[in-house]
């Protein structure tokens, strides 16, 4: 089975997808954590089209293709999830040193980078919301692209 991938985007890098005009059930395989996927339609290749494959091995004589995975999801999420996390550990930390300390020298310069933590986190989480919007608006696409396969 043949499916088109015309109306995916990459969304910023290059991912599996990207430089794939098709996935042949025949000649493309997907590997996750040492297992081979069952690609019966388009939505299974959903959790790997957006992420790059850890090892990708391409046979340029039979055209074949394997890609091993070790997690599913998208290149964004991987990316900047834990940063997310990680600033808000900072924002509490930030917050309880100004609390804890309102007459130190240095509340202005953990004020500000506060501020910074705060700003940056609204970014990313902004971010990461308009790209997984876009993400859906693909998905559906390519679903009625592929719609009878």
């Amino acid at each position: 089975m043949i499916f088109t991938l015309d109306s995916y985007r990459d969304l910023g890098r290059c991912s599996y997808g990207t430089l794939k005009e098709t996935f042949d059930t025949e000649k493309d395989k997907i590997i996750f954590k040492e297992k081979e996927v069952k690609i019966d339609k388009i939505e299974d290749l959903f959790p790997f089209l957006w992420q790059s494959p850890g090892c990708a091995v391409h046979d340029n004589v039979e055209h074949k293709s394997i890609s091993s995975f070790y997690s599913k999801g998208t290149h964004w999420h991987h990316d900047f999830d834990d940063s997310i996390v990680r600033n808000d550990k900072e924002i509490a930390k930030l917050e309880k040193k100004i609390a804890k300390n309102p007459e130190s020298h240095l509340v202005k310069k953990w004020t500000q980078n506060l501020e910074f933590c705060k700003e940056h986190n609204e970014s990313l989480k902004n971010m990461l919301k308009r790209l997984d919007e876009e993400l859906e608006e693909q998905k559906l696409k390519l679903i009625e692209e592929n719609k009878g396969k």
